[in-house]
């Protein structure tokens, strides 16, 4: 597929011979929503797929090509560690559906996709959204999005079953082919909060209500949660009225709930109540990073700590950046994902700035480094997840702390050099962007790897 050079630069380029590229994507042109080629165009062109049912000869196969890929000019380059915005194929004026604006909601990814649900947006009016679920339940966005991270399109999920009410600053987790969606609250924010677990099926569409045992949390919305083995950790949240820092657990095969904070600890030896902070586990302890109460933000110089073996808090120090010598500011409402022993934390803001910066942390050595990207715009109760070949995107937050106007914008950051095979096709895509639109059987007979076809066909029972 190619060859690859590295730059001076650090950038991976991914070339072929240039004839063999413009020989099979000259001469397209597009007519009414039908590639066509120019030798085609005269005398009508074949619709996507119309094969007969046998799979079309390579000739055909290039020629389907030719249609589908007008030249792009600009050398691909693979940079990790840049953040890239990544343009939805379609809009609402072509009557192809995508999201709303929105803030609070959590995405996961699984597979080729990443799934949002949720949010909350009150700028909408009621004539700006002809939804009928909207209508209901504005301004919480009670939805369920597919994004397919191969083609770039959205589709809006049709949810059966027992779908959650509480739809902004829920926690979610991916596990298996399940969301797990836990907490949240209605409006007003804190009236209506939620203390259950959903599980989503996310191949299906189908939601369930999980019955649990044991001492669960208190309902709150904010909380922090992640997965460890079989276990899912909660930590703190807000009613709405009083901010939390207890420790939960949650057995998911058993699906018994154990509080593993004491509930009457010593003075002094617990870290601040907090909401909308993140959470990871490593080797054995829970480190918490940021979050914040309606007028503070926590520090991220020291991470309170919790050892899961003793079930007690403890405190670690951080190190500042080497080369600014300077640590992230305090913060809430940002994002945070754990890859291997590094932790990436992006946006948030403090109650009177906004961020947009790109933060690493080392969990060997406890040494944050600034990286040197950031969003186009600061974000703050964005969501973000990462997919299992290393790539983390963002989706959705508020992009306008004066205004208070939010995002519908997809940003996504190779967080490592990426593979050869993940390369190539954005590559592909790079020069041909309008390959993914091909036909399965012209795909497979130009050698494109059988899971990328599966993934461009992959779809969850669509809304509507």
């Amino acid at each position: 597929m190619g060859e690859s050079t590295s730059t001076a630069e650090g950038d991976t380029v991914l070339s072929g011979s240039s004839s063999r590229r413009q020989r099979i994507t000259r001469h397209s042109v597009q007519q009414g929503g039908a590639w066509r080629t120019s030798r085609q165009a005269g005398a009508g062109s074949r619709r996507r797929g119309c094969y007969e049912g046998r799979t079309p000869t390579l000739l055909e196969a290039e020629e389907e090509a030719k249609c589908a890929m007008p030249i792009k000019r600009t050398e691909y380059k693979f940079r990790p560690l840049v953040l890239r915005p990544v343009r939805p194929l379609g809009n609402l004026k072509d009557g192809i559906p995508i999201p709303m604006p929105r803030s609070g909601h959590r995405i996961v990814c699984s597979g080729l996709s990443f799934y949002s649900f949720g949010g909350y947006n009150p700028k909408i009016s009621a004539t700006d959204y002809a939804d009928d679920t909207w209508h209901r339940t504005r301004p919480l966005f009670q939805e369920l999005w597919q994004f397919n991270l191969v083609s770039h399109t959205w589709t809006r999920i049709k949810g059966e079953g027992a779908m959650p009410e509480e739809l902004a600053s829920h926690s979610a987790v991916q596990r298996g082919a399940y969301m797990l969606v836990f907490g949240g609250t209605a409006m007003p924010f804190g009236d209506s909060s939620s203390d259950s677990l959903y599980q989503c099926h996310l191949p299906t569409g189908k939601w369930q209500k999980i019955v649990t045992m044991g001492k669960k949390p208190k309902p709150m919305y904010g909380q922090a949660v992640c997965m460890s083995d079989d276990y899912l950790y909660v930590v703190g949240g807000t009613t709405g009225f009083q901010y939390s820092i207890d420790v939960h657990r949650l057995d998911l095969e058993q699906r018994t709930w154990d509080q593993l904070s004491p509930p009457f600890p010593p003075p002094h030896t617990v870290p601040e109540e907090r909401y909308r902070h993140e959470v990871v586990e490593h080797e054995g302890a829970l480190y918490v990073f940021g979050g914040g109460r309606s007028d503070a933000s926590c520090t991220l110089t020291h991470l309170p700590t919790f050892l899961l073996d003793q079930r007690v808090w403890a405190s670690t120090p951080t190190r500042p950046d080497a080369r600014t010598n300077t640590f992230p500011k305090p913060r809430r409402c940002h994002v945070a994902t754990k890859v291997d022993k590094y932790v990436y934390l992006h946006g948030g803001y403090n109650g009177s700035e906004a961020f947009a910066d790109l933060w690493r942390l080392n969990l060997a050595t406890f040494e944050w480094q600034l990286l040197p990207c950031k969003s186009s715009v600061p974000l703050y109760f964005h969501s973000a997840a990462v997919t299992e070949e290393g790539c983390m995107y963002i989706f959705g937050g508020v992009r306008d702390l004066n205004e208070n106007i939010r995002t519908a914008r997809i940003t996504k950051v190779w967080l490592g050099v990426a593979r050869l095979r993940d390369m190539s096709w954005e590559a592909l895509c790079h020069y041909c962007p309008n390959l993914p639109s091909l036909p399965p059987s012209a795909l497979l007979a130009m050698g494109i790897p059988p899971y990328i076809v599966e993934a461009l066909q992959h779809q969850t029972p669509a809304y509507g």
